[in-house]
């Protein structure tokens, strides 16, 4: 097959990759996205908190992200069913949008940029030369050179490892998590709600649109087996231990399909080499209870858009804005990932998870300088 060239290559159609791509077409950048599987990806975060939205409205997208979405600004807290405390985000809120919901949109808007995506597609081979990638060669057997080469292909990357970029994962071993949608109830209508136990379980209950709810559950792996090998009424069981303004969900828990989810941390020593770089979870991925990830992964996007095309297709000009500009950015992933590691070992005991708990980054992210301000954090 003949070889296609273009000026960037995005390897994942995830939220980074799609995000990414419509700011590169809007600056007349030609851009290729390839992605495994048959249409964008469904899996991923539900919430955008202010520093995402930030970005978002930057760059127009502000009004059509919130069209359909939630806005909320409280979560409560509570400990074995007592409320602990309140994290308020102050102005709009944060926004509660479904995430394939999400990612649809912005790929929508990518196709009236020119960007062309490639589904069903993966990489087969890498060729690299003197530093920087030349040519991806793909699973249907088309070869594709690009300027520069972003994966953003998730915590398995396939970038990462062609380009020899080692990674470290820590699985949170002592934390299993299953996802399901239900109707939405009352009291999950009005407030979000995380609940967490000294036996080491947690629950979050928060709606999605107004008709569903999403309800996550936390669990050690030994209580897992036996719960959901019991059926529901043993789960129920365990969660009226802890969970207690939100009583009126444990009826529609009865038929729910439940999803199982590992959860794990990732750091990488980089985040490029040469004229490619990792976006995303293929650089970095921290605890959900952080609620970070996304709107982290947005602001990645938007710098790296601005390194390439400040780079203009000089190869070692992008090599060095990459390590000038977008290197720095492991440390605000660092810091997160540091805080969701705390929050994980600490939330099965009540004074030590009110000690590591930051409104600052829960609230607004690495822009804050110092910790947030009192009425973010206030006992229930």
């Amino acid at each position: 097959m003949a070889t296609t060239s273009c000026d960037v290559a995005i390897v994942g159609a995830g939220l980074g990759g799609c995000f990414l791509a419509l700011l590169l077409g809007r600056r007349g950048q030609r851009v290729v996205v390839i992605e495994q599987g048959a249409s964008i990806p469904s899996a991923g975060a539900d919430f955008l908190k202010p520093p995402g939205l930030r970005v978002l409205a930057r760059h127009g997208l502000a009004d059509l992200v919130e069209r359909h979405g939630l806005r909320r600004d409280t979560i409560r807290y509570y400990h074995d069913g007592d409320p602990i405390q309140e994290c308020r985000f102050p102005g709009e809120g944060f926004l509660i949008r479904p995430y394939r919901e999400l990612v649809e949109l912005i790929y929508t808007s990518c196709a009236m940029e020119g960007v062309e995506f490639w589904f069903d597609t993966t990489i087969d081979g890498v060729t690299t030369g003197e530093g920087h990638v030349e040519e991806l060669t793909l699973s249907d057997g088309r070869r594709l050179r690009a300027g520069a080469v972003i994966g953003a292909d998730g915590t398995r990357s396939a970038v990462r490892e062609a380009l020899g970029i080692e990674q470290s994962t820590m699985p949170y071993e002592r934390l299993l998590m299953r996802v399901a949608t239900v109707p939405l109830s009352a009291s999950v209508a009005q407030l979000n709600r995380m609940y967490f136990s000294s036996g080491g379980w947690l629950a979050y209950l928060y709606p999605i649109n107004r008709e569903e709810a999403r309800v996550f559950v936390g669990l050690p792996p030994e209580d897992d087996k036996e719960i959901f090998q019991d059926g529901i009424p043993a789960l129920l069981d365990e969660l009226k231990k802890f969970v207690t303004d939100s009583s009126d969900v444990f009826n529609s828990l009865q038929p729910a399909a439940w999803q199982r989810i590992k959860v794990s941390s990732l750091r990488v020593e980089s985040y490029h080499k040469g004229n490619a770089a990792l976006l995303g979870s293929a650089a970095f991925a921290c605890h959900p209870m952080t609620g970070m990830g996304m709107s982290y992964t947005l602001r990645d996007a938007e710098i790296l858009a601005e390194v390439v095309c400040a780079a203009d297709g000089d190869p070692e000009l992008l090599d060095r804005l990459l390590s000038a500009r977008y290197e720095p950015r492991r440390n605000a992933h660092r810091q997160l990932i540091d805080y969701g590691d705390a929050l994980a070992a600490a939330f099965h005991d009540r004074s030590a998870y009110l000690a590591a708990f930051r409104p600052d980054l829960h609230v607004f992210g690495e822009a804050a300088a110092s910790p947030g301000p009192a009425q973010a954090l206030q006992p229930a």
